[in-house]
């Protein structure tokens, strides 16, 4: 059965573009431009890894992956972001994210990460 992603990324061509690349990997992907929108999703079902934007409209991916890890520990998360500091991968790594991206992306490098998150036992 494929695994399946949860891209959270507010900029429409990259959430697109990301979805296309794991698409064709056989990953399962669905996206969400918000946190809340993310929410409405892991209501429903569940997901292999979370790949989340921390600046988003509304609530940051920070806020979404620390309230969703209260509920559910295990969840595997990676946080993405095009202002890297010190203090937001630290603040990632503490909110439970198994690894952190600066954008811009490379594909290949971006496959090769999901691949790692996915193949760690346990959570994030």
């Amino acid at each position: 059965m494929a695994e399946k992603l949860l891209i959270v990324e507010d900029e429409d061509t990259l959430c697109r573009s990301l979805q296309r690349v794991f698409a064709k990997e056989c990953y399962e992907v669905d996206i969400a431009a918000s946190a809340e929108s993310a929410f409405e999703l892991l209501g429903g079902k569940t997901y292999d890894l979370i790949i989340t934007d921390i600046i988003l409209p509304g609530i940051s991916g920070i806020e979404l992956i620390t309230k969703y890890k209260e509920k559910n520990p295990g969840q595997k998360v990676i946080i993405m972001t095009a202002y890297a500091s010190l203090e937001t991968a630290v603040e990632a790594l503490k909110a439970g994210a198994c690894d952190f991206i600066i954008k811009p992306l490379m594909h290949d490098e971006m496959k090769g990460i999901v691949k790692k998150a996915l193949s760690k036992g346990g959570g994030g």
